[in-house]
């Protein structure tokens, strides 16, 4: 579909009030193939990101394609006028805002999962009631020194229940499972909870010293 100049304009001006993004991000594409017009805009960042004008069969509606949609990938809409596709086009601006400002977390997941070196002498038979005792008071220490490090405290009421959580999971798991939840918990709660760096570094310092070479080494 060919657009026309005020329609284009339009678009600028809504990419111009809309706060987040500015015009040099975006590239607005015209391809002529045999007087079969094609019209979109794309976001250069990433190109799958895009919104593109398809001619309908009736006067004065079109169709528009973009991604990423409200709840999914791609998404579409039926026959509409101008005025709809402007509205369109704003709340695509929105889940483009929303997409590229999340971050992957699963990818941070595994990158700090990779940093983080277990000592493998654990079986997966269940803690003997002595060992889920001691397990039970390491954690209560590391619950009363989270206050050495300077968290915020939904932050740290977030981490002591999910400890809480912990030690209740060691009743029932077997060693080698519980290991692996501990440390995976540990990684996406900080990663959740948006903490920094330098106190991520000192949660895992902390652990260390309380379990004393449990099951990281020094």
């Amino acid at each position: 579909m060919k657009l026309l100049t005020s329609q284009k304009n339009s678009l600028f001006e809504i990419i111009q009030n809309f706060e987040f993004f500015s015009h040099n991000q975006f590239e607005i594409i015209e391809d002529d193939v045999m007087g079969s017009y094609t019209t979109y805009i794309e976001y250069k960042a990433n190109k799958g990101f895009n919104f593109r004008f398809l001619d309908s069969e009736y006067n004065n509606t079109l169709y528009v394609n973009y991604s990423p949609g409200y709840e999914q990938m791609t998404d579409c809409t039926s026959q509409i006028d101008w005025n709809q596709t402007l509205n369109v086009f704003i709340n695509w601006l929105d889940y483009l805002q929303r997409e590229v400002t999340s971050p992957n977390l699963w990818k941070q997941f595994k990158n700090e999962i990779s940093e983080i070196k277990l000592l493998n002498n654990f079986n997966n038979q269940k803690f003997s009631f002595s060992e889920y005792n001691e397990i039970s008071e390491k954690i209560d220490v590391l619950k009363n020194c989270l206050s050495e490090i300077p968290l915020i405290l939904n932050q740290q009421n977030a981490i002591i229940l999910r400890l809480d959580h912990l030690s209740e999971t060691a009743k029932d798991l077997g060693k080698f499972d519980w290991v692996n939840l501990f440390v995976g918990t540990i990684i996406s709660v900080v990663i959740q909870l948006n903490v920094t760096p330098e106190n991520t570094t000192a949660i895992w310092d902390l652990i260390k010293r309380v379990f004393n070479n449990y099951f990281l080494p020094k």
